[in-house]
C-alpha cells in the first residue's frame, strides 16, 4: 500500500505545537562515539568505502568487525560506493585544520577482500599500511550495510528509501580507531515519529532518494567530526 504525505500532512499544527514541547530535534540514527585523542591528526586519507553486505545474508543485523556496532544488511548497488566516497571527500575538504587525500588505487587493494571469516586485525594493519604509503596520520574507512532505492515516487512510496553505512577514523602511529559514527535510517511518517519534524522540512515534505537520505546522513556526521 502506498504511503502518502498528504496523509501525514493532516494534523501538521498540533504536531508542530507537539515539537516545540519536546524542545529541539535530531536525528537520531546518527551515533557519532565519544571524540578520543585526534589532536595529532592533521592529514587524512580517505579510503573508497566498502560494501560488506555482500559478506553476509540480505535483510540480516551484523556486527561491524571495527567497532561492534549492529546493523542491519540489504542490497547495495555497485554505485553506492563511489557515490559516498566522492560525497565525504567533498564534505572532509571543507574540514577546517585538516589536508585531506584520497586515493582511487586503494580501491584494488580493497576489493581482493572478501568471504565471512573476517580477522579484524588483518583489516586494521591493511588500513593503517594505506596510510603510511600516504605518510598519512590517520585513514578514514567507511562500510556500506544497506542501501535500498525507495519505490515509488517524492509524492508518494510503496517503500521508503533505506540507508546503513558507517565511518572509522584509525590513527595511523598507534593502528587505533579514534572517532566512529554511523547511520542508520529509514525514511517514515512524520506522523510516526514527531522527532523527525527538521528533517521532515529539510526535505521539502517529500520521499527522498537513498542517495538523498545518506547525503544527508553524511552531512549530519562530518558536523559531529572531531576538530584537530
Amino acid at each position: 500500500m502506498k504511503i502518502s504525505w498528504k496523509r501525514t500532512a493532516l494534523g501538521m499544527g498540533f504536531i508542530l505545537f507537539s515539537c516545540l514541547l519536546l524542545g529541539s530535534c535530531s536525528t537520531r540514527a546518527i551515533h557519532p562515539e565519544p571524540e578520543r585523542h585526534t589532536s595529532n591528526v592533521k592529514r587524512i586519507l580517505i579510503l573508497p568505502f566498502r560494501d560488506v553486505s555482500r559478506l553476509y545474508e540480505p535483510n540480516i543485523q551484523v556486527r561491524c568487525y571495527l567497532c561492534g556496532q549492529i546493523m542491519t544488511t540489504g542490497y547495495v548497488p555497485d554505485s553506492a560506493g563511489p557515490f559516498l566516497t566522492s560525497e565525504i571527500i567533498s564534505l572532509m575538504e571543507k574540514q577546517q585544520g585538516y589536508i585531506v587525500l584520497s586515493s582511487e588505487g586503494s580501491q584494488d587493494m580493497l576489493s581482493g577482500l572478501s568471504g565471512t571469516d573476517i580477522d579484524t586485525e588483518q583489516y586494521l594493519n591493511l588500513y593503517v599500511n594505506a596510510g603510511k604509503r600516504a605518510e598519512t596520520d590517520a585513514v578514514l574507512i567507511g562500510h556500506i550495510f544497506r542501501f535500498n532505492e525507495r519505490q515509488g515516487n517524492r509524492a508518494s512510496v510503496i517503500s521508503p528509501a533505506s540507508v546503513a553505512f558507517d565511518l572509522h577514523l584509525i590513527d595511523v602511529n598507534s593502528g587505533k580507531i579514534v572517532w566512529t559514527a554511523n547511520f542508520d535510517q529509514t525514511q517514515r511518517p512524520l506522523s510516526e515519529n514527531l522527532l523527525e519534524l527538521s528533517a521532515f522540512i529539510k526535505r521539502k515534505a517529500s520521499w527522498v532518494t537513498a542517495e538523498e537520505l545518506a547525503q544527508g546522513g553524511l552531512e549530519d556526521i562530518v558536523r559531529r567530526f572531531p576538530q584537530p
